[in-house]
């Protein structure tokens, strides 16, 4: 499974020079459906407000700093781990074969990167596990809010029926037990600081 799930994350055409990368807000969390680039996480769903990442970090490429086309949408977790972090100390070289970042933007990324059926970001080449290494995608619970966003998913639909009334009485215990499960997977989270 992709880690982005069913949406594919590209950057929008034609955005000229910003003035200060924070402008890209908008366009980006739309681009991005409010997902981490990196990681997959919905801000929406755990209400959280993310970073915009520079791929090629400022450090190596100021000229780039307000380039729309190098900026990602990235949770704190994942900004802070990549920070400035750059393999191949090539500005024009993402990763090396091995080692190095794959743009979330950019195709090639579901080459390198998968979602595995709990919900657990992994690496599927050797630039895909040196990217869950650096990001610490190896070690954190990347399955509690995959599996917090699915059932968000499950609950709006059910949510829709009632409104509709037509919930059976099954339902409304399926929507009672997916209601406390999903704030279980939100209570995780949040104790383990994703």
């Amino acid at each position: 499974m992709r880690v982005h799930g069913d949406k594919v994350i590209r950057r929008r055409e034609g955005v000229s020079e910003l003035g200060y990368y924070q402008n890209g807000r908008d366009q980006l969390e739309q681009d991005f459906y409010c997902l981490c680039g990196y990681c997959g996480k919905n801000g929406k769903v755990l209400h959280q407000k993310f970073h915009l990442d520079h791929f090629v970090p400022k450090s190596l490429d100021e000229s780039r700093k307000n380039d729309y086309y190098n900026l990602v949408l990235a949770c704190s977790r994942c900004n802070l781990s990549k920070a400035d972090k750059w393999p191949t100390r090539d500005i024009a070289r993402s990763h090396n074969g091995k080692e190095g970042f794959v743009d979330p933007a950019n195709p090639e990324y579901d080459e390198h990167l998968k979602r595995d059926e709990k919900g657990y970001v992994v690496g599927k080449t050797s630039v895909g596990k040196s990217m869950c290494n650096m990001l610490h995608l190896d070690i954190r619970r990347t399955d509690l809010y995959w599996n917090a966003a699915q059932l968000r998913q499950q609950l709006k639909e059910l949510e829709k029926l009632y409104q509709d009334g037509r919930l059976t009485e099954q339902e409304k215990d399926i929507y009672i037990e997916t209601n406390m499960l999903f704030n279980e997977y939100i209570d995780q989270a949040f104790m383990k600081g994703e």
